[in-house]
């Protein structure tokens, strides 16, 4: 799909692409391999599974920037996190404005 007929979320604006598929491909191959685990005579150590999942995430530092997983990773909705961008910018408008005005007055 064309970058201009995307969904407009936060994180599309700040990761690539391509890194926002490889991290949407780990996702699925993990939820893969624990529901293979839990459907097979394996899933005693399901809740072990789980604390390898904890590895995996580790691993995930050496695949993806600090910057990428923090939009990649976040717990905040998409909604809010999007009406606070909204607002930040707002504010940093309004105070760039403020001092031209000022000054074209006096």
């Amino acid at each position: 799909m064309p970058p201009k007929h995307q969904p407009d979320f936060s994180f599309l604006r700040h990761v690539p692409l391509r890194r926002v598929h490889l991290f949407t491909l780990v996702q699925i191959v993990c939820l893969a391999v624990l529901w293979i685990l839990k459907s097979t005579f394996l899933a005693i150590i399901f809740p072990v599974m789980i604390l390898g999942l904890m590895v995996v995430r580790k691993l995930l530092d050496l695949m993806f920037s600090q910057h990428d997983l923090a939009w990649l990773d976040d717990i905040l909705p998409d909604k809010d996190k999007k009406k606070k961008e909204d607002e930040k910018k707002k504010k940093k408008e309004k105070k760039t404005i403020e001092p031209e005005s000022d000054e074209e007055c006096c």
